[in-house]
């Protein structure tokens, strides 16, 4: 499916999975990582597990022209289901010093982006996948409606990938 992206002209691109893999369903985004190392992605594409790394990754976002974040969000609809909205983190009114504080589960991926905003990290285009959790409990299993889902959201980040990296 990527072969046609061979010459991609520079673009950097981070697929960064989302969550806590002990606690059930917040594990969706590494495992669509665990998923995505498995597959033949270009050599300016690095499939990461951030876990819950907290506003550290922030700095590490400068690095890239294009981020798809993976991770298990409270959404419409049931256990499962996946969402893809592309985003636009404008600026921020709130104390950038406080989100610092805390981890990026605390702050959430919003907080995160606020924050890689206010210190000039973010990139232009960044995409989120959200898959709706059915159960965040303490398990190293995800259940059977996200683990479906893992698969539907690997396919979706590769023609994600197609899709904006034909573009440039």
């Amino acid at each position: 499916m990527l072969n046609s992206m061979e010459n991609l002209k520079g673009i950097r691109v981070l697929v960064a999975g989302v969550g806590n893999r002990l606690m059930g369903d917040d594990g969706f985004g590494p495992r669509v990582i665990d998923l995505l190392t498995k597959e033949s992605l270009p050599m300016n594409v690095e499939a990461r597990d951030i876990g819950t790394a907290g506003l550290t990754i922030a700095t590490d976002l400068a690095d890239y022209d294009l981020v798809i974040f993976l991770d298990s969000m409270e959404m419409e609809g049931e256990p499962g289901r996946l969402y893809k909205v592309k985003i636009e983190v404008l600026n921020t009114t709130e104390e950038v010093s406080e989100l610092a504080k805390m981890t990026l589960h605390e702050v959430g991926l919003e907080g995160l982006l606020k924050f890689a905003r206010a210190i000039n990290t973010l990139p232009e285009r960044v995409i989120i996948i959200g898959c709706k959790p059915k159960d965040i409990h303490p398990t190293l299993e995800l259940s059977q409606e996200v683990e479906a889902a893992t698969l539907k959201a690997t396919r979706m980040v590769l023609a994600t990938l197609e899709s904006e990296l034909s573009r440039k």
